[in-house]
């Protein structure tokens, strides 16, 4: 025998030497080896380490001369013969230097068949090639295919001619070869059932995992009780007959229940067929997660465009989680924001009590986190999460959390693409709050300019009507009785309006002086536009709170403060963002900070080196116990910082006299 004939894709040697190495992991011996026999000759695969004497005498001696050294040498020895269609092709050795049980020797036998299959493979004369028609006819597949369980299933339309009707089923390894997953579509079988056969290739019962690391096909015309196979997928897929073959690195073929028993041929042509088969799947699967991740690439880019473009919440991420809970194959993906509010899509079928674990998870701000709780039974798929937190700023405001109802982790590219929809969505929250501050901000100006115009006009116009009849009230005693009543009638419903008119302006007009929230609000706004410079406000809510005791005088120079920065922002710092905060800083002092990222001043120079108005601002801060600083920010522009005491721990002003 040759150790140059090829079964599979790689040289028989190679290959009984990955079983034999396979044999000894599973059943536990600290040697394992394959002993071919072709009535002539011995070859050994797998003796790595074995002494001059022992290869020799499994080369050269009988079974028997040779098993007594094999006893001499070594504390245990199994064996089981390769026994293919009746005949023997070898013998399969497992040996232990100490004494003590096996691991598992039921599972002898079952490395010593496949290892008949291989070396009876070998003895053969080769094989016809693959059938032109049939190769064309794969290759088109991949084309026509929208994703792997139509490819699959297009794969057993090819094949089951070929194989008397039978059934394909196809585990593909990822991208480390740790694992084999079944393809949805393999054996016809439903999507949880395929979903859930999910090994390890060193998984011990697994013909998949055996044949996927040893690179040897597997046969076996009766599957029930086979222990090279997994019984509870034998029973789940309703497998009588079986025949494995290596797909390279791509994973394994299966062919099952042909309808009569499969003969030698069949692995043959299977085999055969396997490269043109493996590189179908390959072009395949890249393929699609190239289209996948083109989808994804789309949705986010779409999102991102309504974002900028201002749409609301609603009309921008709601439809982009429901684009990506279907384009990752999730079953959910939500936003659970901060406060309390929950954004769900779904696609497939619905899992309530898992989508509530997933749920409940995510709102006791997980972090990024990704799991997999793998299928413990057939039929049991398991399942997956992914977790992305979701932040304005160093703010956490939610978190995005994606479930799959199947124990296969979500791949780099669908988290990037989680990622990336986490900060769409914090970025569509802040313009949202945006839009609601300007809306306000204008509303509150449109309300000062209507109580303004009432004020200036109206309730000028009806006090005047009031001084004219009064002139004429003077004269009384020369009006008739009539005239001078229609008259006095006439002024009280004039009084009435200006009352009227003067509530409706109060009820218009901003609140009190020393509410600091309104009046920062209707600065940002006058600047704004009078100069067309964008300006963020941002108003903590405990600095608000605090605010509600301040003292006049020291909200009237945070106010001064307020609007002598911003302009000179709008003037000296060019085209720039600015921001208005205020905040209570790490001290507990009330904080006010205008900030931009133009060029602006040169913050270095502090307030010393800044203008009249800068130096008269920092004397008023510091009459109210407070702080004025001038730097350069973060941003590049220039930050101006005004700090006083928080209400309960200022000193109210001296009285007069003292």
């Amino acid at each position: 025998m040759t150790t140059e004939t090829r079964v599979g894709v790689r040289s028989l040697d190679l290959d009984l030497a990955s079983l034999a190495a396979r044999t000894r992991s599973v059943v536990g011996g600290d040697h394992a080896v394959v002993v071919s026999e072709d009535g002539l000759s011995r070859v050994v695969a797998g003796g790595d380490g074995l002494s001059a004497l022992v290869t020799e005498a499994l080369e050269l001696q009988s079974r028997e001369a040779a098993l007594q050294i094999l006893e001499r040498e070594f504390a245990e020895v199994d064996s089981a013969e390769a026994i293919f269609e009746g005949e023997c092709f070898g013998i399969v050795y497992v040996l232990k230097q100490s004494s003590g049980s096996f691991d598992n020797p039921a599972l002898l036998p079952v490395f010593a068949a496949q290892a008949a299959l291989a070396l009876a493979l070998a003895r053969r004369p080769a094989p016809d090639p693959a059938p032109p028609d049939l190769l064309a006819e794969l290759d088109d597949l991949v084309l026509r295919a929208g994703d792997l369980r139509d490819l699959c299933l297009a794969l057993t339309r090819a094949l089951a001619p070929h194989f008397g009707g039978a059934r394909v089923g196809v585990m593909i390894a990822d991208t480390q070869a740790i694992t084999l997953q079944q393809m949805p579509g393999s054996f016809g079988a439903d999507g949880e059932v395929t979903a859930s056969h999910r090994v390890s290739v060193f998984e011990q019962f697994s013909n998949s995992a055996r044949v996927f690391t040893t690179g040897l096909p597997y046969l076996s015309n009766h599957t029930g009780g086979d222990l090279g196979i997994r019984q509870g997928y034998v029973e789940a897929l309703e497998l009588r007959q079986l025949m494995t073959v290596p797909l390279r690195n791509v994973g394994v073929l299966h062919i099952a229940d042909k309808g009569e028993p499969f003969v030698i041929e069949d692995v043959e042509q299977a085999l055969a067929l396997a490269p043109r088969i493996a590189n179908i799947l390959a072009l395949g699967a890249m393929m699609f997660h190239q289209r996948r991740q083109q989808r994804l690439e789309e949705i986010l880019t779409d999102m991102a465009v309504r974002v900028a473009s201002g749409a609301a919440t609603g009309d921008s991420v709601v439809p982009a989680l429901e684009e990506l809970c279907v384009s990752t194959d999730a079953n959910l993906v939500a936003i659970v924001s901060g406060d309390g509010v929950t954004t769900i899509a779904r696609s497939g079928i619905g899992h309530p009590g898992l989508e509530e674990t997933v749920l409940d998870e995510a709102d006791t701000e997980p972090g990024i986190r990704a799991y997999v709780i793998g299928p413990k039974s057939p039929g049991d798929p398991g399942w997956a999460a992914f977790y992305v937190p979701i932040l304005l700023g160093h703010q956490r405001i939610g978190t995005l959390a994606a479930f799959r109802n199947r124990g296969e982790p979500f791949a780099q590219n669908e988290r990037r693409s989680m990622v990336r929809m986490a900060n769409l969505a914090a970025l569509a929250r802040a313009a949202e709050r945006y839009q609601q501050q300007r809306s306000e901000l204008a509303r509150a100006h449109e309300r000062q300019l209507l109580a303004d115009d009432l004020h200036d006009d109206v309730a000028q116009i009806l006090f005047a009507a009031q001084m004219s009849l009064d002139a004429i009230l003077v004269q009384e005693d020369e009006l008739g009785v009539d005239v001078a009543t229609a008259v006095k009638r006439s002024r009280g419903l004039l009084v009435r309006g200006d009352i009227a008119i003067r509530t409706v302006i109060n009820r218009l007009s901003p609140p009190s002086a020393t509410d600091l929230s309104a009046r920062l609000s209707s600065i940002v706004s006058g600047v704004e536009d009078e100069f067309s410079t964008p300006i963020h406000l941002r108003l903590d809510q405990d600095a608000l709170a605090a605010c509600e005791e301040l003292r006049l005088t020291v909200a009237d120079a945070l106010v001064r403060v307020a609007r002598e920065s911003l302009v000179n922002a709008a003037k000296h710092a060019g085209p720039c963002t600015a921001t208005l905060t205020l905040k209570i800083d790490r001290q507990g002092d009330l904080a006010l900070i205008v900030a931009d990222d133009g060029r602006g001043e040169d913050g270095r120079a502090g307030v010393a080196g800044g203008g009249h108005g800068l130096r008269a601002l920092e004397r008023i801060i510091q009459d109210e116990g407070g702080a004025l600083v001038l730097e350069a920010a973060e941003s590049g522009g220039t930050r101006v910082t005004a700090t006083v005491p928080r209400p309960s721990e200022q000193t109210p002003p001296a009285a007069d006299g003292a």
